[in-house]
């Protein structure tokens, strides 16, 4: 179109937005009809369309992975009892890469599942008082069944974080007390290592437990 009314000596509609506006019939049979204001505001709508699907797909891009303990209960459910699908419509949960969760993730998940695991071969009477309600014991009468209280579990998580955390902050403390002690001196290979070793306990307990980036997980350790 700016090329057309530069060709026909018509440079003051390139000039001036309300003069092409009202240009009324002056509008050349190539345009087949249509004014350059109307294209901008075809462009302006699916622009607008386009950034509402970038938009979507952002954040469909920021939803949480399943995890893989997620992934397979799932899959052994659709595999084993799962079958009211047909095999073609249940092919979607191998696809593994594209799928996504709607529950939030835990920052410790993994440690739910290992606790849950360890319970599991634990089995007795004891374990079944302390991690089971009495709602979950009312959910199976199978004896081979057990359903843990989600609420119990997470208490149990928290206090297994805590006493790490502890420990991280008292025994190396206790460590270089003993050191100065004895008379060794801060830069002895004992102190030193110690410091290392317990930077890097500190470091992987940043790492497992929590969501931390790389740049915060340096500057906390250095901290």
């Amino acid at each position: 179109m700016d090329k057309t009314d530069e060709a026909n000596n018509n440079g003051q509609y390139l000039q001036s937005r309300s003069l092409d506006a009202d240009r009324g019939n002056d509008i050349p049979l190539a345009w087949q009809g249509q004014s350059r204001v109307q294209l901008i505001e075809k462009l302006e709508k699916l622009a607008l369309e386009y950034a509402e699907l970038l938009i979507k797909a952002q954040q469909l891009k920021a939803l949480d992975r399943p995890s893989n303990r997620d992934y397979r209960s799932v899959l052994h459910f659709m595999e084993n009892d799962g079958g009211q699908l047909f095999e073609k419509d249940m092919e979607f949960i191998y696809e593994k890469e594209d799928l996504v969760t709607l529950r939030p993730g835990r920052e410790h998940a993994w440690l739910d599942g290992l606790l849950e695991r360890t319970l599991k071969l634990l089995r007795c009477g004891l374990i079944k008082f302390l991690f089971c309600t009495k709602e979950t014991r009312e959910k199976t009468d199978d004896d081979s069944i057990h359903y843990y209280d989600r609420n119990r579990i997470s208490t149990c998580v928290t206090m297994i974080i805590t006493t790490i955390v502890l420990a991280l902050l008292v025994v190396p403390i206790w460590l270089l007390y003993k050191f100065s002690i004895e008379g060794t001196i801060a830069t002895s290979p004992d102190t030193i290592g110690v410091v290392l070793v317990f930077t890097l306990v500190f470091s992987a307990a940043l790492t497992g437990f929590t969501k931390a980036k790389r740049h915060e997980i340096v500057a906390a350790s250095a901290g």
